[in-house]
């Protein structure tokens, strides 16, 4: 049962990112009773105390291709159902991951039949919460190792210190990899405005799944003759662009097209563009915008 709800909430959290149009892979795991037993002998006296108790008995791990969608993703979930967030802040003189994790509190209608299927003996410890952790693609393989190399067994470890600030060093080389990542396509976006290709321009400033192949042909022309518009779209805020997409329920068919209009209603309202939008686009983003 346990597992049928974890499928569930995988499912509804795909759903949602999926329709953004992000670059993810999720995942979901239920913890075991050994693990939970494990837990127990480590924390034990503080959640029979009652002083806390165990929030992570469903797990979802969220791994998004790029830094900035982490970004947006975090500020997304923490203006909802979060109960309790470990976002770790970084300083720049010290080799370690960032954690970013968040404990959120089961939707109603999964509660009762979480609480039937967990074991009589532990129950009282648990809570009715589901943890969400996002990582990015590079820091999700080191943190596989560092969680099941060194994490579980830190006795391992002691004495070696400059070993596991070598470690550490792996995932400041990874962080510097994911910068150079984005620096890439922006640069490149840059560069396919330079070249007036707005097709390949939108998809590497936008890095997201769009549907079809290319943009309209008039579209295509309208930008050609107006290159200044083309700029206010490479110049448009990312960020703000992807919080929209994730804080309205109503999905919208990311096209070429489509996502140019989104754009053009949410930073620029370029009336001569909004002029163009086919009457079916425009009764669709009335309705998202509603």
């Amino acid at each position: 049962m346990l597992q049928s709800i974890a499928n569930k909430l995988e499912s509804q959290i795909f759903q949602h990112l999926n329709q953004c149009g992000l670059m993810f892979r999720l995942f979901s795991r239920v913890k075991t009773i050994s693990s939970l037993h494990h837990k127990m002998q480590i924390k034990g006296e503080h959640y029979k105390a009652g002083t806390m108790k165990i929030q992570d008995m469903i797990g979802l791990r969220i791994v998004l291709y790029f830094q900035d969608d982490v970004d947006a993703l975090a500020f997304f979930y923490s203006c909802g159902e979060v109960v309790r967030s470990s976002i770790d802040e970084l300083d720049s003189s010290t080799f370690r991951p960032q954690r970013l994790n968040l404990t959120c509190n089961l939707p109603a209608e999964f509660v009762d039949d979480f609480r039937k299927s967990l074991p009589d003996e532990l129950s009282p410890y648990i809570d009715n919460t589901y943890e969400i952790q996002i990582r990015t693609i590079f820091s999700e393989g080191w943190h596989e190792v560092e969680h099941d190399l060194r994490y579980k067994c830190k006795e391992d470890w002691e004495g070696c210190e400059p070993y596991s600030r070598v470690l550490n060093g792996v995932i400041a080389t990874l962080e510097t990899a994911e910068w150079n990542m984005k620096s890439l396509f922006d640069q490149l976006s840059r560069t396919n405005f330079q070249n007036k290709n707005y097709r390949a321009m939108l998809r590497n400033k936008m890095h997201l799944r769009i549907k079809g192949n290319d943009l309209s042909a008039n579209i295509n022309e309208f930008l050609l003759q107006n290159h200044d518009v083309a700029e206010s779209i490479l110049n448009s805020d990312r960020f703000v662009i992807i919080l929209t997409l994730l804080n309205h329920q109503k999905p919208i068919e990311l096209t070429y097209d489509n996502l140019l209009f989104l754009i053009n209603r949410i930073e620029m309202n370029n009336p001569l563009l909004r002029g163009m939008e086919p009457e079916a686009t425009r009764e669709m983003l009335d309705n998202f915008f509603a």
